[in-house]
């Protein structure tokens, strides 16, 4: 098989850049993935403590709010009995605490300060169920501000806040130059951020990816988050730029969550410059890594080089290879044996040539004078072999050649004797060839007049049939003649019915004719007219029938003779079929011997072939023999040249 030629050098450079790249590419992405996991986890630790900071905050300020409350409604219950004026109270508290205002609402959801109700608003109906509640912003034209309602008893204590209160804690923990912190309730609806008109005017980003998916989308799957109540970290691409955010749940407030946010690039930036200078480091100690590397390659494959260039010198047939490699190290060791392996073919090739030289010369009681080592033994064993058979060889060769000569002589003289005989034999074989051929003719000529009498039979044949055709015709004409006669005589016989009774009333109408005297005279005429037709008709009928009686005997005798004409027809029909069967035998036997006949004399042809070609083999081994002799004169002549048995000549 074909190997591809790339060479150690190659393969080694190519193995440990491999393996250095490995290295370099492994360390710096390692680093790479520590450094911007470090950053990344302490961002994500950073924001997660500032936006929980955020949300402890409000959720303090809440509870500061609900010790205002309570103090106010502590106030007013012992006020109440000390008649004393509550607005004042609620004035200076307002501008103690900063606060836009506060109400008290009794039992029946109207003020006791103003006597506003406020039965409809959610606010009071939240803080009614016995927990505290913050409402949403609460936007006044261009300002915004916010209700906490605390329950006391059966009171409810409402403070109003204005929007200062969150904008101070937002302001006050955003990160570096591009982070932000924003608030937003269970909606998604912003209710604190520094761009205030985002507040005014309840900016949603959920709602606003439903039209713009494109620059909402991603901070709206984040911010659905913070409105399920989850805490978290996370990515995104705001405006087309990459933001990261740390969001937490504000207790005590109607789901409202905190968002911290920071450009990603502001502070990813040590880490891209520490990447970067992973990557410049790698590249660096890659070009030095290889560098040392191709100095000590060189190293290797150079004398690596000679030593390929000394095999392949001794693979093309020069065995003039000495190689000088001043090393002693395994390329050392592969030079000192490639110098003794090119010193050893060249003995053993000498020795070949020489064995190989005296066998030219006929010499085969040469041996070989040189050691063969390893595997090469077995030329030498074969050579020597080969010496051997051919000498054994020779020995048989001379007494075969003796045997040959003598044994040629003989067959020789057979050959001479089985081609006088095949000769004679080809002769008598062409005799009877022409009997045969005489046979075979008229044999044929039988065949031709049987196939005559054959179409002269058929054509008897259908003749006899057609008579027997028309004589069946001829049957069934009779027997319908014979048929209608029977059927006249009743006819006939019907008519004598008819005038013996014409008779009888003739005598009948005479009778009473005479009855009557002169009055039945004309009757008694016509009686006897009638009579008289009756008797003529009745000798008339009797005349036919005898006619028809005769006729009848006739047919029937006609009928008769037709019936013993179509049984002799038949029988002649039936003897003809027979005639046409033996006939078409005798046609079929003739073909068939016209047949025999035909292969007879195509194998006396073969036969006759084979005889001539028997005396022209004859005729060639004669020759074939005396050559043959001449040949092993010869052989023996050529054989008795060759050395054998100790240096003594076959002859």
């Amino acid at each position: 098989m074909k190997r591809n030629n790339r060479g150690i050098k190659k393969e080694l450079v190519t193995f440990t850049m491999a393996c250095i790249i490995s290295i370099v590419f492994v360390l710096s992405a390692g680093s790479i993935y520590l450094t911007y996991d470090t950053t990344r986890k302490s961002l994500a630790k950073s924001l997660k403590e500032t936006s929980e900071l955020v949300s402890e905050k409000i959720t303090q300020q809440l509870k500061e709010y609900s010790i205002i409350a309570e103090s106010i409604a502590l106030y007013m219950k012992g006020n109440l009995q000390k008649d004393g004026n509550i607005n004042i109270f609620l004035r200076i508290s307002c501008s103690q605490y900063g606060l836009n205002n506060i109400d008290i609402i009794s039992a029946d959801g109207l003020s006791i300060v103003n006597g506003k109700s406020y039965k409809q608003e959610n606010t009071y109906v939240q803080a009614k169920k016995g927990t505290p509640f913050l409402s949403d912003p609460m936007i006044h034209k261009d300002s915004v501000s916010y209700e906490y309602a605390y329950p006391y008893d059966d009171l409810v204590i409402i403070l109003e806040f204005p929007y200062s209160v969150f904008e101070t804690m937002i302001a006050d923990t955003k990160l570096g130059d591009t982070g932000s912190t924003y608030i937003i309730n269970r909606d998604g609806t912003k209710v604190a951020y520094e761009d205030f008109s985002q507040v005014l005017s309840r900016q949603n980003n959920t709602e606003a990816a439903k039209s713009n998916q494109a620059v909402y989308g991603e901070i709206a799957k984040l911010e659905a988050a913070m409105t399920r109540g989850e805490t978290g970290f996370g990515f995104y691409q705001w405006n087309g730029e990459k933001k990261f955010g740390s969001y937490t749940p504000v207790k005590g407030t109607n789901g409202w969550s905190v968002n911290v946010t920071a450009s990603e690039s502001e502070f990813m930036s040590g880490v891209m410059t520490s990447m970067l200078n992973a990557v410049i480091l790698g590249i660096v100690s890659l070009i030095l890594a290889v560098f040392a590397m191709l100095r000590i390659t060189n190293r290797i494959t150079r004398p690596m080089g000679r030593v390929v260039d000394a095999i392949d010198r001794l693979s093309a047939g020069d065995l003039g290879v000495e190689l000088s490699l001043e090393r002693r190290d395994e390329i050392g060791r592969i030079g000192e044996k490639v110098n003794e392996m090119a010193g050893t073919y060249r003995n053993i090739i000498y020795d070949i040539s020489r064995f190989l030289q005296e066998i030219s010369y006929g010499n085969l009681s040469v041996r070989s004078s040189c050691r063969y080592p390893g595997e090469f033994n077995g030329i030498r064993s074969s050579m020597e072999m080969i010496a051997a058979r051919l000498n054994d060889t020779m020995i048989t060769i001379r007494s075969s050649s003796e045997e040959v000569n003598y044994r040629a002589g003989q067959v020789s003289d057979v050959s001479q004797a089985l081609a006088s005989g095949a000769a004679v034999q080809a002769e008598t074989v062409e005799e009877l060839n022409a009997s045969i051929a005489n046979v075979s003719g008229k044999a044929v000529n039988n065949a031709d007049h049987v196939k005559k009498a054959w179409d002269y039979v058929n054509q008897s044949a259908s003749m006899v049939k057609s008579g027997n055709r028309h004589m069946e015709s001829l049957h069934a004409t009779m027997k319908e003649i014979s048929l209608f006669s029977e059927k006249i005589s009743g006819i006939t016989k019907m008519i004598e019915d008819i005038a013996f009774q014409t008779n009888i009333l003739a005598l009948n109408a005479a009778v009473e004719a005479a009855r009557a005297g002169d009055a039945g005279r004309g009757f008694a005429v016509v009686a006897e007219e009638v009579r008289n037709l009756s008797a003529k008709s009745a000798e008339a009928a009797k005349q036919t029938a005898q006619l028809i009686g005769r006729t009848g005997k006739a047919v029937s005798e006609g009928k008769q003779q037709t019936d013993e004409t179509a049984e002799v027809l038949k029988k002649i029909s039936g003897k003809s079929a027979l005639l046409e069967q033996v006939i078409q035998e005798i046609q079929a036997a003739s073909q068939e011997q016209a047949r025999t006949m035909e292969q007879i004399r195509e194998g006396l042809y073969q036969v006759s072939a084979v005889v001539q070609a028997n005396a022209a083999t004859a005729q060639e081994s004669s020759s074939s023999s005396e050559e043959l002799a001449a040949q092993a004169g010869i052989l023996k002549q050529e054989v008795s040249k060759f050395i054998i048995n100790g240096n003594q000549r076959t002859d």
